[in-house]
């Protein structure tokens, strides 16, 4: 069964608004030592559990990760098109995303953040934008 990661980059990278941005440079957690910018790297912040009940016992769970995209350019603007993209992409989503095998199954995807940055350390603007993703588990 595929991650919810593994879902999100599939469905991401056959997003046309992104892919012409960014190509299919969409990553979990870490950037390739040698890399080409613009890219997006995505990680999971935290997974609370809704617990659900029933008189006959537990019914299952819903989950909302919260997931982390940053976007990786070398200009301000280029960085804030990469985000626009991704809520595109991703608000108010709902339903398969993703192709087999990768493909998973979300309640519904909200952003809740987003935060612009400048990293001096690979001297790019980072455009962070975080996302609350419900499904079942």
């Amino acid at each position: 069964m595929a991650t919810l990661e593994e879902g999100l980059i599939s469905y991401l990278e056959g997003y046309a608004g992104l892919t012409a941005l960014v190509s299919t440079r969409i990553y979990h957690m870490t950037k390739p030592q040698t890399l080409t910018y613009p890219c997006v790297t995505l990680q999971r912040i935290d997974t609370p559990f809704i617990h659900t009940m029933q008189t006959s016992g537990a019914t299952g769970n819903l989950v909302t990760p919260r997931l982390q995209f940053d976007a990786w350019a070398s200009t301000y603007a280029a960085a804030k098109a990469i985000v626009d993209q991704l809520r595109a992409a991703l608000n108010g989503k709902t339903g398969s995303i993703g192709t087999a095998p990768y493909a998973v199954t979300i309640r519904s995807s909200l952003q809740s953040t987003e935060r612009p940055s400048y990293d001096v350390l690979v001297s790019m603007y980072r455009s962070m934008c975080e996302f609350v993703i419900m499904q079942e588990d």
